[in-house]
């Protein structure tokens, strides 16, 4: 059974990612030639590792990398999710 607290944490990484995969993907596009949501999946892909290791360092080693990114990566799954549902993208009038 999947407890409320594990819920929460992977809701909060999923905006954590969203978050900063969107800083990062903004700043991609600003140095390069890249579209929206390549680059928010370029974002949030980096971001899966800092968060990770940043979760570690804040837990003094009680928590192995690996699970920190797994749960990260689950967040960065659904921040993706968000950012495309939420992007502004141009509709064609073909």
């Amino acid at each position: 059974m999947i407890s409320s607290g594990f819920v929460a944490e992977i809701l909060g990484a999923a905006l954590m990612m969203a978050l900063t995969g969107a800083l990062v993907a903004w700043i991609l596009r600003k140095i390069t030639r890249i579209g929206l949501l390549p680059s928010y999946a370029l974002g949030i892909a980096a971001m899966t590792f800092v968060a990770a290791a940043l979760y570690v360092s804040g837990h003094d080693g009680t928590v192995d990398y690996l699970s920190a990114w797994i749960k990260y990566a689950i967040g960065g799954v659904i921040g993706f999710l968000i950012l495309y549902t939420t992007s502004r993208r141009s509709i064609s009038k073909a």
